[in-house]
């Protein structure tokens, strides 16, 4: 509440509290019956004045929304493929130093090592030949 709302809100009950005290007080405390008691007008208009206005001044509590809370991720670890290893053709001896090296040719596929790694029937020893010969 701001705090014109306030004060105008105070002044109001003030001025209630005010107009309720006069008929109370209107014999000047000489009492209707005699018994004298013209301030209770008075004394119940200040105790509820002074209520109100600590009511009014007094903050108030500030209510916070509840905490959320979030589940933590999920981590789910891949399964482990293992593939088959790749069976690889033994590529063909390698010529010692000092002899005369080869090469190596495969019929069905027409070409020679290293070109292609695999020859079914197995590989053709070929003496060395430059190109176009």
């Amino acid at each position: 509440m701001s705090t014109n709302k306030r004060i105008a809100l105070i002044a109001t009950l003030l001025a209630a509290a005010a107009v309720a005290c006069p008929p109370a007080w209107a014999d000047r405390g000489y009492g209707h019956y005699g018994h004298g008691d013209g301030g209770w007008g008075w004394g119940l208009g200040l105790l509820l004045g002074t209520a109100i206005l600590i009511d009014a001044t007094q903050p108030r509590p500030v209510y916070y929304p509840a905490p959320t809370y979030v589940a933590p991720p999920v981590y789910v670890q891949p399964p482990v493929v293992m593939s088959a290893p790749v069976a690889y053709a033994s590529p063909p001896p390698q010529a010692q130093l000092g002899e005369q090296s080869w090469w190596y040719y495969c019929n069905s596929s027409s070409n020679y090592y290293p070109y292609v790694r695999n020859c079914p029937e197995g590989w053709t020893r070929v003496s060395p030949q430059p190109p176009g010969q």
